[in-house]
């Protein structure tokens, strides 16, 4: 930068200008019009001030902030292109200030003789006089003084240092370029431009003051001064700005005080049109963080997004190392989930459930207006909560510019949920229904009232019996048998309330029954979250409340076969399910024997292997299976030599015993045809009589009996044929009487028809019917399996009127004879019926009840007279 007093400015100024009109019009050099109009003899250009004649190139016009001097010759410096800074020479390549960033050659600073350096450059890498001068050998002083005009140069009159160090601390482009001239005399300011030119937040700040037009002032720029915002004095003036859109830092030597004298150079003022392409900009400390609430409403327990917001009006030049910390309202925390942002870079510290918020080192890029960091937050209990500026505990190159922002936070609605106790049932067995009624509130004061649902059973599924309990309070209804419940003006009240209603219910039917959240209707301020109580155990989509219906267990009885002997040949098994359903029988050993519907059929000697199975129904389960084994022996001896002798109603059986007796329990002796048989208790006993029909003709075989079955039959014997009992010419003596089926009678009248019932007699043997005084046979009776028999008689019509005795003669069990009688009195034609005993009884009492009716007539026959 050139810095003249008034009367070389002036002769510099027309020597510049009639330079650049010359090289100009021989086609140099192209200058807009603009730029050819006459400065002002001030040499104040738009951003530009002087004082006592310096210029000072500070200012930012139309965002290429370009200081053009007009002229190569004789000038202070080669006219930049595309952002470069004239003046004083030409910054570094990177931030493009100029290709080789040379100071120009044989242009003089000032008129002391002080050159501001034959061909030095400024840098590669654009250091603004960091670690170099601003040329070989140049100086800056009117008296030769060997201050520098790089970093740590000082710039002093007449060969004396001033005290005004200009420390220069820069970054342009990838390399550091900070500008800045000690205020008062000594001073360092950190403006960087990083990253093709621009400028980090740390440094943005606009630590100048604004220069109050005051003497031996200074004026200090932080990444670009705004036009008009400097007044340069006789001391240190800095030329800084942004060039283009590659925020070049400009690169500023120092010049001579008022007494320095030399060449003649001029400032020509930048215009819009001459600057085009060329930006410079000065950074603003004006960044705001405010927050508001994504919702202005959320329920308890859920969250809802706090958006903080970074912003700024200037958005020239990058804003790095911005940070604050949010102490969130009472009540309200940081729920889980990763904070959103629009950041460029920022460090985060916001743990779940913290109630702070912490970002450090967030930056705004250039020219990004704002960026948004968004927190989940929430609360448990209901209630108001304003975020106001006081949230903001602290902040780091932000300022809070919060307005009040309240979120509401409302009770949740209460939920419905359910769950089977336990959880499997057998069929017609109960469960418990358990169902909650629930809110997540935390704010002890908050009341829930007027709540009531239905909820639905599956079908099949009834209330059982058994009380119902409630703690909800309300209405319940639903009675046993039902297929639903009701709950109706149920409350909740206090933290995280919650009520429970415990249900007794039940099936007849096996199978699995669920519920879910279409099981609940008629909802009043409650909703159904029925799989809640369980989701815990497991996903909540497979944990609906379910309750299973066991079908109805079953056993099965079956008692141990005894062994038997094979020549037994079948034998019957039992078993019984506690179903009542039958049982399915098999064999496990089908070459010893075999089994249908309960009858096992002896095959061989061996052990026989029975099962018995019952595979349920709809009700039951399957039984589990029973088996049974017992030992097939071989055959049991049969006796031998059967003989059978003919009685009276009876065949007598003899036989020789088996040649060996072991195990033998006695004989059986059976007839044949017809079904009389006889048995024998030992095996030394080897006889037995047995009835048989008078005139039929009979063979008898006999078996051995013993524990494990009894032996093949023995025989056939000789034929036998029994005898009819004799009729005695007089009634025999016996105190047995008969009867009939009328009872005993005591009378009969000729040609009746009486049935005469005998008792105790031979099985299957032949009884005689006699009437006496003189013995006439009314009929033969063949008795049953236990000796007794009723015949149908008829009292001959001949027979005498007067008294007879009627009798049945035969054998008893033993084969002696036995004998029964009833006495009758045969009355004539016209003589009454006979009657039984009974019959008269009634008769009689009959009479009696005719007197009694007879002699009440006439009483009362007596009181009407």
């Amino acid at each position: 930068m050139i810095f003249l007093d008034s009367r070389s400015r002036d002769r510099r100024t027309a020597m510049r200008w009639a330079a650049l009109v010359t090289l100009t019009a021989c086609g140099a050099i192209a200058v807009p019009s603009t730029a050819l109009a006459a400065p002002a003899t001030t040499g104040a250009a738009t951003g530009r001030t002087a004082v006592d004649g310096k210029t000072v190139a500070t200012g930012r016009e139309g965002g290429a902030a370009q200081a053009v001097a007009a002229g190569k010759t004789g000038v202070a410096g080669k006219t930049g292109v595309a952002g470069k800074t004239g003046g004083d020479g030409k910054t570094g390549s990177t931030s493009k200030t100029g290709a080789a960033g040379k100071t120009g050659s044989a242009d003089r600073t000032d008129s002391g003789g002080g050159k501001a350096g034959s061909g030095g450059t400024a840098g590669s890498v654009d250091r603004a006089g960091t670690a170099g001068t601003s040329g070989s050998g140049g100086k800056a002083g009117s008296a030769g003084s060997a201050a520098r005009a790089g970093a740590d140069g000082s710039a002093g009159s007449d060969g004396s240092a001033a005290g005004a160090n200009a420390t220069v601390h820069g970054k342009a482009g990838d390399a550091k370029a900070d500008d800045s001239v000690a205020a008062d005399a000594t001073g360092r300011s950190h403006a960087r431009s990083g990253g093709a030119g621009k400028s980090k937040a740390a440094d943005r700040q606009t630590v100048a003051k604004k220069i109050r037009g005051a003497d031996s002032g200074s004026t200090v720029s932080t990444g670009g001064a705004k036009a008009g915002d400097a007044a340069a004095d006789t001391t240190n003036t800095k030329a800084a700005g942004k060039a283009g859109a590659a925020d070049q830092a400009g690169v500023t030597g120092k010049g001579a005080d008022k007494s320095s004298a030399g060449g003649v150079g001029a400032l020509a003022s930048a215009s819009p049109a001459s600057t085009a392409g060329v930006q410079s900009c000065a950074e603003t400390s004006l960044i705001d963080v405010s927050a508001a609430w994504a919702e202005s409403s959320i329920p308890d327990n859920t969250s809802t997004k706090l958006e903080v917001t970074i912003s700024r009006t200037d958005t020239c030049g990058a804003a790095t190392g911005l940070g604050y910390t949010i102490t969130l309202p009472t009540g309200l925390l940081k729920y889980s989930g990763t904070p959103e942002s629009t950041c460029d870079t920022f460090n985060i510290t916001a743990m779940n459930g913290s109630t702070t918020l912490t970002v450090a080192n967030a930056q705004l890029a250039d020219t990004v207006a704002s960026c948004v960091i968004k927190f989940p937050v929430g609360g448990s209990s209901s209630g108001q909560y304003p975020f106001t500026a006081a949230e903001f505990t602290s902040v780091a190159g932000v300022t809070a510019a919060q307005s009040t922002q309240t979120l509401t936070i409302t009770t949740a609605t209460p939920r419905v949920m359910a769950l089977f106790v336990p959880s499997s049932i057998a069929a017609n067995g109960s469960a418990t229904l358990g169902i909650s009624v629930g809110r997540t509130d935390q704010n002890a004061s908050a009341v829930s009232s007027g709540l009531g649902f239905t909820l639905t059973l599956p079908t099949g599924l009834v209330v059982g019996s058994g009380s119902v309990t409630s703690s909800c309070g309300g209405t319940f209804t639903g009675a046993a048998g039902a297929g639903a419940v009701s709950v109706s003006s149920a409350s909740l009240t206090g933290a995280s309330a919650t009520c429970g209603i415990e249900v007794p219910v039940t099936s007849a039917v096996p199978g699995s029954y669920s519920l879910s959240n279409a099981s609940v209707t008629n909802a009043t301020g409650v909703q159904p979250e029925l799989a809640s109580m369980c989701a815990e155990h497991g996903p909540e989509e497979t944990c609906a409340p379910t309750l299973t219906v066991q079908k109805l267990t079953q056993t099965i009885s079956f008692p141990q076969p005894a062994n038997w002997s094979i020549s037994k040949q079948t034998v019957t098994v039992t078993a019984s399910a506690t179903s009542g359903l039958a049982i399915m029988w098999d064999t496990n050993t089908p070459l010893v024997c075999t089994v249908a519907a309960g009858v096992v059929t002896l095959v061989t000697t061996g052990t026989c292997e029975i099962t018995a199975d019952q595979v349920g129904n709809s009700a039951y389960q399957t039984a589990p299976q029973v088996s049974r084994s017992f030992t097939v022996s071989g055959p049991v001896p049969a006796p031998a030599s059967v003989v059978a002798t003919a009685g009276v109603s009876q065949v007598r059986a003899q036989w020789q015993a088996p040649g060996d007796v072991t195990g033998v329990t006695g004989y059986t002796a059976i007839a044949s045809p017809g079904q009389a048989r006889c048995t024998t208790q030992s095996a030394a006993d080897l006889s037995c009589v047995m009835g048989g029909t008078a005139g039929v003709t009979y063979t008898v075989t006999v078996i051995t009996n013993t524990a494990l079955g009894d032996s093949a039959a023995a025989g056939p014997s000789n034929e036998a044929t029994p005898t009819a009992p004799p009729i005695s010419a007089a009634p025999p003596e016996t105190d047995l009487l008969l009867t009939t089926d009328k009872g005993r009678i005591t009378t009969a009248v000729p040609s009746q028809d009486i049935v005469v019932i005998g008792t105790g007699f031979m099985p299957y043997s032949t009884a005689r019917i006699v009437i006496y005084s003189i013995p006439i046979e009314l009929g033969t009776a063949i008795t049953d399996g236990v000796g007794s028999f009723s015949k149908p008689v008829k009292v001959p019509a001949n027979l005498a009127v007067g008294g007879h005795q009627l009798v049945a003669s035969g054998i008893d069990p033993s084969g002696n004879p036995h004998n029964m009688k009833m006495a009758i009195r045969v009355r004539g034609s016209g003589d009454s019926l006979a009657v039984t005993g009974p019959p008269i009884m009634a008769m009689l009492l009959l009479g009696i009840a005719t007197v009694l009716a007879g002699g009440t007539l006439l009483l009362a026959s007596r009181r009407r007279a």
